[in-house]
């Protein structure tokens, strides 16, 4: 999937009635967008139409526990405006259960395109929405859950295939020599393809 920004949507949105039958409440989401700079940040549209942004300084301390020694803490935040002059399309996706029948359910997914100028916001469309059952993949995937749970703890999972040895002879002793015999392959076909 990648990385992502986030935007906080306080702005009334367009809705189709299927959509708001199903979903409790869209604006309790936050959508993803890919429009700006993809580093996981919070953007807001606010109720008059303004673009904010969620600004960060931070500082690193240093904690031996840490996976690097350490990680970056935010010191300050504020939300600021942000002067944003394009198109910006934004989703969400969201798998709902219904309350009556906990095994039913749905996935809803809103595709929205945002026209900003100035960070103002001129114009709001939906882009695509889908309404999907999702009772049948989330048996699947539960089934499949419970499958991979049952064959990890088989003995010769559990005892042989899951330990670090195997791992060492696999990777070491057959996969290592392999690799290393394919590459020396390629260059004698690369050589032979060059001067033949």
């Amino acid at each position: 999937m990648g990385m992502f920004d986030s935007i906080r949507c306080d702005y009334p949105l367009p809705l189709p009635l299927e959509v708001i039958d199903i979903m409790p409440d869209v604006y309790d989401n936050e959508f993803q967008t890919k429009d700006f700079d993809n580093t996981l940040e919070l953007y807001i549209l606010n109720e008059d139409g303004d673009l904010l942004y969620r600004k960060r300084q931070y500082h690193w301390v240093d904690d031996d526990s840490a996976f690097l020694k350490g990680y970056m803490d935010v010191t300050k935040e504020e939300i600021v405006p942000y002067d944003f002059h394009g198109v910006v399309n934004f989703y969400c996706y969201e798998t709902i259960r219904d309350e009556e029948d906990n095994k039913k359910a749905t996935d809803v997914s809103i595709d929205y395109l945002a026209k900003f100028t100035n960070g103002k916001l001129e114009n709001i469309e939906i882009l695509s929405y889908e309404i999907n059952d999702a009772t049948e993949r989330l048996d699947n995937l539960q089934k499949s859950m419970a499958e991979s749970a049952r064959k990890a703890k088989l003995w010769y999972n559990k005892y042989f295939f899951n330990t670090k040895f195997y791992r060492f002879i696999k990777r070491k002793i057959i996969l290592k020599p392999i690799e290393l015999l394919k590459k020396l392959l390629d260059k004698v076909y690369w050589l032979l393809v060059r001067y033949i």
